[in-house]
């Protein structure tokens, strides 16, 4: 169920194996230049949170990913925000630009990723609201070695 005034944000932890540990796809944040985001984006109406979420990570980053995990959700002020994690497909490269797609306002601007590790310094290093699902992503990773 939709609440009238909520927006409804999908976010997109990219993740994969790096030798004993697992890394995080992320790029700079536009906002806050020392920290980091994670893809991220409206679901349209009609959209469910894993759907918006795969579209703002093709979007944002050109990756296209299978199915994903749900970490959770939490709310800022009125907006819903549910994050997911994704394998990151095989190939992708440590460090790559993608110029941004879609109808919203950051279409056309040109994104540098690159993958974190993820360690307990992780949560720090995100910006506000990119790591509330950093401990649950952590574990998550540490269930696939």
């Amino acid at each position: 169920m939709v609440v009238e005034g909520t927006l409804r944000k999908a976010f997109v932890y990219v993740s994969r194996a790096a030798g004993d540990g697992h890394e995080l796809l992320v790029f700079r944040s536009l906002d806050e230049p020392d920290g980091f985001e994670v893809p991220k984006g409206a679901a349209e109406p009609s959209e469910t949170f894993a759907d918006a979420a795969r579209r703002e990570l093709f979007e944002e980053a050109g990756l296209t990913v299978g199915r994903g995990a749900e970490l959770g959700t939490t709310w800022y002020l009125n907006e819903e925000q549910t994050f997911f994690v994704f394998e990151a497909p095989h190939g992708v490269p440590s460090q790559f630009e993608h110029t941004v797609t879609g109808r919203d306002g950051d279409a056309g601007l040109v994104y540098r990723f690159q993958f974190l590790l993820i360690d307990d310094a992780l949560g720090g290093r995100l910006v506000q609201g990119s790591g509330a699902f950093v401990d649950a992503l952590r574990r998550h990773a540490d269930a696939r070695r």
